[in-house]
């Protein structure tokens, strides 16, 4: 009898666990599909039809970093006011999905997959710059997560048009000044 009730405590326990943990992989599946609600496609086919210089930005589900970025930066209302002031767009690409996105450069559409092939993304996040003024040719490459302040200075530096002119250390040197 005692060994009976051990048994049916420790299957209760196990029970509890077993549920525990799968809630909790639930809640976090979710969190990390969150980055991906918003379909690239359209943000990009906006950019590109109004002029607007475009950012990419590879994630994959499990990236803390990517997290870190959205939490810190892109989520920020700051940060989204230097978006519409640089008349920056930026799309999110997972490089596990199956969403159609069309290739700044070349105009060709293809899946997400094809697309982080295609500019060789191997770290996450990694952070594609595309210049409207050079037909959306790749501008800059950003592997890995950069803070708020440093992204927002950035902006600017692309907003002011100064990218054209001076490197961004120059930039930045000359007190934020072509």
């Amino acid at each position: 009898m005692k060994i009976l009730k051990s048994l049916s405590v420790i299957f209760t326990l196990m029970l509890v666990i077993i549920l525990f943990s799968c809630n909790k992989n639930e809640s976090s599946s979710s969190s990390k599909v969150e980055k991906f609600k918003v379909d690239p496609l359209p943000v990009i086919e906006d950019a590109m039809k109004k002029g607007k210089f475009l950012i990419l930005i590879f994630e994959s589900e499990s990236c803390q970093y990517c997290t870190k970025l959205h939490k810190e930066v892109l989520e920020d209302l700051d940060f989204k006011q230097k978006l519409i002031k640089n008349n920056v767009a930026i799309a999110i690409i997972n490089v596990y999905g199956d969403r159609e996105v069309v290739d700044p450069e070349t105009r060709k559409y293809m899946n997400e997959q094809i697309l982080a092939y295609v500019y060789r993304v191997q770290s996450f996040p990694t952070i594609i710059f595309f210049d409207p003024n050079k037909n959306y040719k790749k501008y800059a490459v950003i592997p890995g997560f950069i803070n708020k302040q440093k992204f927002e200075s950035i902006l600017d530096y692309l907003g002011s048009g100064c990218y054209e002119k001076v490197e961004y250390r120059k930039w930045l040197k000359n007190g934020e000044k072509c």
